[in-house]
């Protein structure tokens, strides 16, 4: 019985139910998040993402703080361009006007935060971000990517830490925590000072993905205008002046991001320094550099960088810092000319290695650089790297070789050949791919066709210093059968021509190359060119 009730009962519910003539009335409609549009004033803006690795999640309020940070920095980069003479130039952004917020790319990436540590993560993270950009072309619209990734420590008494933090090509990677928030701004409480730390550390990171190198402050900019960014900057910006040198200025004017054209940037160029010349000229206390260059894409600036090897610190990236630039427009059709005074070099200790970096700033982007090498002495400047008017090469040939590499090498590089070429991209390979790998030393005898009178060599290495030689000898004769010795000398390990004068001028026909060790130690040899002046 209590089963048919029961049902009874259910039935009797059902019917009710089912054959109500009563309206029900409907709630109101649920709220949905507002589409937010963003717009540009231009084409190319900086991509900034969101990167999430896979046991990780957004922290609160991550689109409102960054929003606000990356309006912050790219109105102070306005400010700085104007100051220098750029105009109201800044890096471009999709932004909504009404609610201030920057359109910001949300990436979950595959893996997690172990896969992508500070070192060695990089490549993983921009790897995903290619593949996101692969799938979503609309949303790239620049070379340029401002990476965020969320610390990796959580708790807000940690000091945050987490992935690659850092400049990598025209990416660059900066670290997003629960406090970093613009509020924090000017506070010296443990916030505020952490936030500083953070701040400017992106500020400076963003600095490298928009193709700033390091540089400091000439001596007579830090009592009126501080630190440079890309120097210390990232430890000064937000609580004491920090600026932007106008060597940065200048390349940010080309910059892809800092226009509101539409043409292509970073196109290929081919260009190079034809001649240098350096002084240093007693009245002016000024080092004078000048020279021509030939280009196929219009040079806008010319940059230079002093770099001082200060305590074999050594040189390239991130052994730059304390780099002093200056910069100016093209002096004339494809020359340059720069003053520069040496009361601004903080480093001037006798024998101090000096880096002169000189950068051909083209309208498409592109930077061409060349690297040369000087020193001080006395606390005056010396130079060897002025350009020599070398002798033509055109009657020039190969007399005899101990090896060469005739398969092993891309093409056209290996034969002997190439050290006589004119050009600095090619080379000559000791052999090693067939037979017996031959070992030092490794020689080849120039024939220079008729007799001249000479005042030095010249040698470059290869571009990328593979099998660079560190010691040499050099013979000369007339007959190419009696050779005198001249000298042994010690390469540097650099990319560049490289200039050996002679004691007395020397008459020679024939001139015998003979190579006696390398720098990487191995029994290989390679060269790109060599010649006499």
């Amino acid at each position: 019985m209590k089963k048919n009730l029961s049902f009874c009962y259910l039935m009797l519910l059902f019917g009710v139910l089912s054959c109500s003539t009563t309206d029900v009335t409907p709630g109101p409609a649920p709220v949905l998040p507002a589409v937010v549009n963003f717009t540009s004033d231009r084409t190319h803006n900086l991509n900034v993402i969101y990167f999430i690795p896979s046991d990780l999640d957004t922290i609160k309020g991550y689109k409102r703080r960054l929003s606000e940070i990356l309006l912050y920095d790219q109105n102070w980069y306005k400010t700085e361009m104007q100051r220098i003479g750029f105009g109201e130039k800044t890096f471009g952004l999709f932004t909504n006007a009404a609610t201030k917020r920057v359109k910001i790319i949300t990436i979950r990436a595959k893996l997690p935060k172990s896969s992508y540590p500070y070192n060695g993560g990089v490549e993983a993270v921009q790897k995903e971000v290619d593949s996101y950009f692969a799938d979503h072309q609309a949303d790239q619209t620049s070379d340029h990517n401002l990476i965020i990734i969320p610390t990796y420590v959580d708790g807000a008494s940690s000091e945050p830490s987490g992935g690659p933090f850092f400049g990598y090509g025209r990416s660059c990677f900066a670290l997003d925590y629960a406090d970093f928030d613009l509020k924090y701004i000017g506070q010296t409480t443990t916030l505020g000072k952490r936030f500083i730390k953070w701040f400017g550390g992106l500020t400076h990171e963003l600095g490298h993905g928009l193709n700033l190198s390091h540089n400091q402050a000439k001596v007579s900019e830090v009592g009126t205008l501080g630190t440079v960014l890309m120097g210390a900057g990232n430890y000064t910006f937000g609580q004491s002046p920090t600026f932007l040198s106008l060597a940065d200025c200048a390349k940010l004017n080309t910059n892809e991001v800092f226009n509101v054209d539409t043409k292509k940037y970073y196109g290929t160029v081919n260009a190079s320094i034809k001649t240098i010349q350096a002084k240093y000229d007693t009245a002016k206390g000024a080092i004078i550099v000048s020279g021509t260059f030939s280009t196929d894409t219009p040079v806008t600036d010319v940059v230079y960088f002093n770099d001082p090897n200060v305590n074999n610190e050594g040189v390239g990236v991130n052994r730059d810092y304390n780099a002093v630039a200056w910069s100016a427009k093209p002096n004339g059709v494809n020359s340059f000319y720069i003053e520069e005074e040496i009361s601004d070099l903080e480093h001037k200790e006798d024998n101090i290695p000096y880096e002169l970096k000189v950068a051909l700033v083209h309208d498409n982007g592109t930077i061409s650089e060349t690297i040369y090498y000087y020193t001080f002495l006395n606390g005056l400047p010396v130079f060897n790297f002025n350009t020599r008017i070398e002798l033509n090469k055109q009657d020039w040939t190969i007399a005899s070789f101990s090896s060469q590499e005739t398969s092993g090498e891309p093409t056209p590089n290996g034969p002997v050949a190439n050290v006589i070429d004119g050009k600095l991209d090619t080379y000559w390979h000791s052999n090693w791919s067939v037979g017996v790998k031959a070992i030092f030393p490794h020689e080849f005898v120039i024939n220079m066709g008729s007799v001249k009178t000479v005042n030095g060599l010249s040698v470059s290495q290869r571009v990328n210093l593979q099998r660079a030689i560190k010691t040499f000898d050099l013979w000369v004769s007339i007959d190419g059968i009696n050779f005198t010795k001249i000298n042994y000398f010690n390469l540097e390990n650099r990319y560049g021509l490289q200039y050996f004068d002679f004691v007395v001028p020397v008459s020679l026909k024939y001139f015998k190359f003979i190579a006696n060790s390398s720098w990487d130690g191995e029994q290989f040899a390679s060269l790109a060119e060599i010649g006499m002046y």
